[in-house]
């Protein structure tokens, strides 16, 4: 029965995305990350700091939820809190594939426009296939869930090719 399930979770793809009654929008997908970001400390994950992109981040792949593993490709969510609403001590998480514990780092969300939480592939040994899990917590309140489902890089050799031609 196990096996069973495990196999209709695969076929199934990625969950739907789940929001708190505070997110008024969000927005999933992959980007090609290629270009030089800021860096900002960040003790709970395993690099000890993350991305900070140096202007607009936009998605091109939006909605995409399967991504392909390969060097500079990037993948995350865009949320935006409802009219009045912020939280500016909210806690991001990534859950990799095969691990307990997620990958966590402070932000913020608000009204005022979306604020991004992602993950870029610098590394090979980044490269994990699976189920991937993006969290935004407010003290006990869930923000959002979105699931990814990292494939390897020839499953979606279309992405990893535009990647590498604006590299």
């Amino acid at each position: 029965i196990l096996i069973l399930a495990a196999a209709a979770r695969a076929l199934a793809g990625p969950a739907a995305p789940e929001t708190a009654p505070e997110i008024a929008r969000i927005e999933v997908g992959v980007f090609c990350a290629l270009q030089a970001m800021d860096r900002m400390p960040a003790p709970g994950t395993d690099a000890g700091w993350i991305h900070v992109p140096t202007g607009e981040v936009g998605f091109h792949w939006p909605d995409q939820r399967v991504v392909p593993a390969a060097i500079g490709i990037a993948f995350g969510v865009k949320a935006t809190g409802i009219p009045g609403w912020a939280s500016t001590a909210a806690e991001a998480r990534v859950f990799r594939p095969g691990r307990k514990v997620p990958e966590a780092w402070k932000t913020g969300i608000s009204d005022a426009g979306a604020s991004i939480a992602f993950f870029r592939f610098d590394k090979e040994a980044e490269l994990d296939p699976g189920l991937w899990v993006f969290e935004v917590w407010d003290g006990d309140l869930r923000l959002y869930r979105v699931e990814f489902d990292v494939v390897p890089a020839a499953g979606l050799p279309e992405i990893v090719e535009a990647c590498q031609a604006v590299s």
